[in-house]
Order: C-alpha cells, then sequence, then structure tokens
C-alpha cells in the first residue's frame, strides 16, 4: 500500500510537472506573440489621425488680403479639414481686410475652402451672399461662394495667400 501511495506521488508530480510546462509554454508563447503586435504598432507611422500609414502632408497657413469684410473672427470650412467643411472652428481673425491662420494639415495636392463666419455658411464677403467679390472654387453650384487652390507640395510648410483686391478672388500658393 506504501509503496501504491509512493507510485501515485510520482504520478502526481510527474503530471503536474508536464502541466507547468505547457503552461509556461503557451504563455512564453503568448508573451512572444504580444511583444511583436506592440513591435509592428511602434515601427507603423501615421500622419493622421484617419490611419492613412505614410501620408505626406503640407503644413497650410491661410493669408487674406485685400478682404471686404468686418473685422471678427471667421472659420475657413474646406475639403482639407477632418471632418470636412468644419465652420465649427474660428482659424482667422480678420482686422482691416488682412488676417492669417493658425496651420492646418492639408493631405491632397489641391484643396477647396470657404470664408465663413463661426456656424454660419453665409460668405459675407460673396457677391451671392451681398458681398463685393467671387471666389473661384471647383466647378459646381458653390463655385463662387469657394476658393481653390492647387499645386499644393506636400511635405513641406504652404502659405495659400487668398487676395480680395480684385472682383474674383486670387488665391495663390507657396
Amino acid at each position: 500500500m506504501r509503496k501504491m501511495k509512493i507510485e501515485n506521488g510520482k504520478l502526481k508530480k510527474a503530471i503536474l510537472g508536464r502541466s507547468l510546462s505547457v503552461v509556461e509554454g503557451a504563455a512564453k508563447n503568448l508573451f512572444m506573440a504580444l511583444a511583436a503586435f506592440f513591435l509592428a504598432i511602434g515601427l507603423s507611422s501615421c500622419a493622421d489621425a484617419d490611419g492613412l500609414h505614410n501620408q505626406e502632408a503640407a503644413t497650410v497657413t491661410f493669408v487674406f488680403t485685400n478682404f471686404p469684410i468686418a473685422d471678427g473672427s471667421y472659420a475657413i470650412p474646406g475639403d482639407y479639414s477632418s471632418p470636412t467643411w468644419d465652420n465649427t472652428v474660428e482659424l482667422v481673425t480678420i482686422k482691416n481686410g488682412e488676417g492669417t491662420s493658425s496651420a492646418v494639415t492639408c493631405t491632397a495636392t489641391s484643396t477647396e475652402f470657404s470664408l465663413t463666419k463661426k456656424d454660419s455658411w453665409l460668405r459675407p464677403w460673396s457677391k451671392t451672399d451681398g458681398g463685393s467679390i467671387n471666389g473661384a472654387g471647383r466647378e459646381g453650384a458653390d463655385y463662387y461662394r469657394n476658393f481653390l487652390a492647387e499645386g499644393i507640395p506636400l511635405g513641406s510648410e504652404v502659405t495659400i495667400t487668398i487676395d480680395g483686391s480684385t472682383e474674383t478672388a486670387t488665391v495663390t500658393v507657396e
């Protein structure tokens, strides 16, 4: 009987030892898989919050000059932003027809945008909305209410100047 107890004890130790080594092996494999996963995430790069990997972007500043509108703070909604056409953020203050925006990120070589009061779609500068100049946007219904900037070099700092001194505003990308 005593010999049987000893044999049962050896058997239990052998089974437990193998069970522990299986569990330890699984834990090591899980650890290695997690380490590889986090390493892969750490080595990848994203240019923006949308997860576009290795996407080049330009840092854009809008400069409004000779602009026929009242002094105040304005939004610059456009297709450069995310979410697009966001008119809820004041990006530029115009004083005496002049204003320079805070910098924004643009991931395309062309962008259409406008100038509005915050939370409004009225463009006080536009002839369509009672102003004295036209924009020159993309072909479509809002052609005269928007501006189009083309030739934006990605991976650089860019100034887009919108000059309102002529009947149709002039947009320059530098």
